[in-house]
């Protein structure tokens, strides 16, 4: 139970790291930050800033070119009982052509 309430006792101290980059200018960074801050969001004691985080949620990860991003964000929004909009399914949507570099063919000649 003592590593519980560890754990507990950090996840402030993640969000309040990452909310100092969450309008970083650099976009992985502040992806990262989005991320980060609300993954604390699980303990009730962070569920104070949840309104605050829903348009950083949808306009940073939900239209991130990561799909992971996108995923979590509609995780996070639906988690929250929030509509998530059109948010992209990675689940039920086909892959991406960017997902899939072989669909042009080999663009080396063969080593033999």
């Amino acid at each position: 139970m003592a590593h519980v309430a560890a754990v507990r006792a950090i996840i402030p101290l993640i969000y309040k790291a990452a909310r100092s980059h969450l309008a970083d200018a650099d976009l992985l960074i502040r992806e990262a930050a989005v991320y980060a801050a609300a993954m604390t969001f699980a303990v009730p004691e962070s569920a104070a800033h949840v309104p605050e985080l829903v348009p950083l949620v949808r306009g940073t990860l939900g239209v991130s070119e990561y799909r992971g991003y996108q995923y979590m964000a509609k995780r996070c929004l639906v988690t929250w009982g929030v509509e998530p909009g059109p948010l992209p399914d990675p689940l039920i949507s086909g892959p991406e052509p960017r997902d899939r570099p072989w669909e042009g063919g080999c663009s080396d000649d063969p080593p033999f």
